[in-house]
């Protein structure tokens, strides 16, 4: 299984998004001849797009956490990339992950390092770097954007992550697993662009309200680890 990789795709509604995202991948990533996994919540013909690009879709209406998590233990790789499926995550940002590999388990695509960037501006960037000054500030977790969800996983170490979180807020609870596993994380920098196709499913509120209750629970995780 050495250096094989799944590229795991959440989806809910992206027909017109999906298809240019897997020919791209399949484009920037062809010497790692990945497999695409897609759990698919879709109305549209969200899952027929991904089955001609060449796919494999599993039907999971479950929410973003528990699908990722799912996504995580079924896959048959070494290596398990995650990314948006509407556009905002760049397949030539995929290269730049996939090639930090030898140097971490788990590796952030990052809006807040060198070389990262985000054209979507206003209250959501606001939000998600406040976000990160919190967990950095009172958790102490391996990675300043915490909110990512462009990454790539060393399957073995986070297969049995049992993250409590059903939304958005699974991204900080697996790197706190990662933290308490002793994985080596990096960051890399990635651009962040403007969704295609369709309307965003993200709940801005609902998104911030569900990191703070994560984060309290980080912090007693990582601190009860700290005292024994």
């Amino acid at each position: 299984m050495t250096d094989r990789l799944t590229i795991l795709l959440l989806t809910k509604n992206e027909a017109g998004n999906i298809g240019p995202l897997i020919a791209g991948i399949k484009r920037e990533l062809q010497s790692a001849q990945p497999v695409f996994l897609v759990m698919d919540a879709s109305s549209d013909s969200t899952a027929q797009e991904a089955e001609q690009a060449g796919a494999t879709v599993i039907s999971d209406p479950s929410p973003y956490g528990v699908a990722l998590t799912r996504g995580l233990r079924e896959a048959d790789s070494e290596w398990v990339m995650v990314l948006d499926a509407d556009g905002s995550h760049r397949p030539q940002d995929a290269l730049k992950l996939w090639q930090a590999r030898d140097e971490a388990d788990l590796v952030v695509g990052s809006r807040f390092v060198a070389g990262g960037g985000s054209e979507v501006r206003g209250f959501r960037l606001w939000l998600s770097r406040r976000l990160a000054w919190l967990f950095s500030t009172l958790a102490s977790l391996p990675a300043r954007d915490v909110s990512s969800g462009f990454r790539l996983y060393r399957r073995a170490l986070f297969a049995d992550a049992s993250p409590q979180a059903r939304f958005f807020n699974v991204q900080p609870e697996l790197l706190a697993h990662a933290a308490l596993k002793g994985a080596r994380v990096k960051e890399v920098g990635i651009y962040y662009a403007p969704r295609g196709q369709g309307k965003s499913k993200a709940r801005v509120l609902r998104f911030g309200l569900a990191f703070l209750r994560s984060l309290w629970a980080i912090r007693r995780r990582l601190k009860a680890r700290s005292s024994t």
